[in-house]
């Protein structure tokens, strides 16, 4: 497997970049994922950085050197990064659980995969025009989509989420493909804080 990965992140009026970013990969089979701590609660750096360790072993573990069921990988890795939170702040006596958003992309072969919780965005671009994107668990997307359910013309909070990976209750997980890879899968945070942070990647085998 041949890729390019491109990355830049700030942290905008933050004290703390709370963004994280890695990949790892073997022969076969490459895991790409962004998470974005969530202000609001705690140590949103801890929370982000630990959700990518999670996955990262779980790939590392399951990948050899092909992933047997990447849908199921992803929603799999995903809880286990939401319970690793829950772990962490019980360990660290803490009232309050770190939280963060995710999404992560599995390339194998001619294929991708990707899962996210929250508004961390995965898109997908070919010669230059955005073909489609995650969309968010947030009330706006909500109300974008499902007008029914949350009606037009009520004010949203555009950075207030109704999942993440970290709260009390289980996370909500939405899951694509397979999908032929062509390029440039790229996941990106869109928290207003962090406007500019994203990993793209190109593969072939």
């Amino acid at each position: 497997m041949r890729f390019a990965v491109y990355q830049v992140s700030r942290k905008g009026g933050r004290d703390k970049n709370e963004d994280r970013m890695g990949y790892c990969y073997t022969r076969d089979a490459g895991l790409f994922a962004l998470a974005d701590g969530m202000g609001g609660h705690p140590r949103g750096e801890v929370a982000a950085q630990l959700a990518l360790q999670t996955i990262a072993a779980a790939f590392q573990r399951d990948a050899r050197p092909r992933l047997v069921d990447p849908p199921r990988f992803l929603h799999d890795a995903l809880i286990d990064g939401h319970q690793a939170l829950q772990r962490y702040a019980s360990q660290q006596a803490m009232s309050d659980t770190p939280r963060t958003t995710i999404v992560a992309c599995v390339l194998q072969g001619d294929a991708a995969y990707w899962a996210h919780c929250g508004d961390s965005r995965l898109y997908w671009v070919r010669d230059a025009q955005v073909l489609a994107r995650t969309r968010d668990h947030s009330y706006l997307e909500l109300q974008a989509t499902l007008p029914q359910v949350v009606p037009l013309g009520v004010g949203v909070n555009r950075n207030v989420l109704f999942t993440c990976l970290g709260s009390p209750g289980v996370p909500m997980i939405d899951a694509a493909g397979p999908l032929n890879a062509g390029r440039s899968p790229t996941p990106c945070p869109t928290s207003s804080n962090s406007r500019c942070a994203a990993a793209a990647s190109a593969a072939t085998t």
